[in-house]
This record gives C-alpha cells, structure tokens and sequence, in this order.
C-alpha cells in the first residue's frame, strides 16, 4: 500500500476512535456536527468506530485534516493530535495572518513589527510580490478562494471567473525561476 494511502487510513482511524469514545446515541449527531454525512442510531450501536469510519471513508486529505482539526477543537483526542503531528499537519498556533508568495521580481523584504502578534511588514519590493490576508478555512485555501480574491484585487478581470482564472495562473507562472518549477506547475 503506497505511504500517501497508509497516512489516510491512520488520519481515519485516529479520528474514528475518538469519536468512538462516545456513547452510541451520541455518535451521529457528533458525526453531523463534524459535517459528516447522517446515520441511524441503530448502525452506530453495533460499531461506534465503524460508523465513523464509514463516513471518512470517501473524504480526501484536506477534508479528513478538517474534520480532525474539528474533533480536536471538541474533545480530547490525544492519539489524533501525535497522529496529524506525525504527519506533519499540526500547523502553528493563532490566526492566519498572510501569505506572501509568487514574487516575479526581486524578493520582497520583511521585518518583523510585532513578535507578539506575528504582524509582518513589507518594507521593500512589495510590488513584485501577492499577499494573501484573507481568513482561511479549516480545509485551507482552495483555488477557487484564490481566484475570487485575484478578482477582487485586479478590477480588469473582476466579472469572468475563466479569465481571472487564466490571468492569476500567468501570474503564477512569472515567479517560477526553474525549468522543474514550470514543470510541476503546469503538470
């Protein structure tokens, strides 16, 4: 089994166990909270975990990391919470602040104003760079988020999502630097 599938179903059962932690009456209900599709009692009553289990089963990565962020937001779930570290999808503590990428020019410089507040400033070569400032979701940023913001922020392509869409990708497409970068971009 490739490693990318060994990470999903250890994500899977991290998060069915913990939610197997509660009664049985209460595991659909906790399973809708997460956004996980409804059941009857009765299913959940013969197996707490694989009633969990068979709603995350059609959910990709970014949807199981959202609804594990969910149940550690809910309950105490230490064996999740080593799990998504495991894997890498801790992420840091606090709110998202901004996303600085896709310089097509010299980069950008960036002090730090505020350690506290994690409030950074770009006092050199913003123009050549995006900053990204909007809240993010649990699931992170989509490219349908990105391409609604680049129509917010470029006014020329602010009525044809298609156009913004082409036009944000050509944008993109000036900050690579090397030819495996174009590669992996347009792959």
């Amino acid at each position: 089994m490739p490693q990318h599938a060994l990470d999903l179903e250890t994500l899977r059962s991290a998060i069915a166990s913990a939610v197997a932690e509660l009664k049985s009456y209460e595991v659909p209900g906790a399973c809708v909270a997460l956004g996980l599709a409804p059941g009857d009692e009765g299913e959940a009553f013969g197996s707490k975990y694989r009633y969990v289990m068979k709603r995350l089963r059609p959910l990709a990565l970014p949807e199981l990391t959202a609804v594990a962020r969910k149940v550690l937001d809910e309950f105490e779930a230490p064996e999740l919470d080593q799990v998504l570290a495991s894997l890498g999808m801790t992420g840091v503590d606090g709110e998202f602040k901004n996303l600085i990428f896709a310089a097509n020019g010299p980069k950008p410089e960036i002090v730090l104003r505020d350690a506290v507040n994690n409030r950074l400033d770009i006092v050199r070569n913003a123009q050549y760079c995006l900053t990204y400032t909007r809240p993010l979701g649990a699931a992170g940023l989509s490219w349908a988020q990105l391409v609604s913001w680049w129509q917010e922020t470029n006014p020329a392509v602010s009525g044809d999502q298609a156009a913004a869409s082409g036009d944000l990708c050509a944008r993109l497409a000036e900050s690579l630097a090397s030819s495996p970068e174009k590669v992996l971009f347009h792959t």
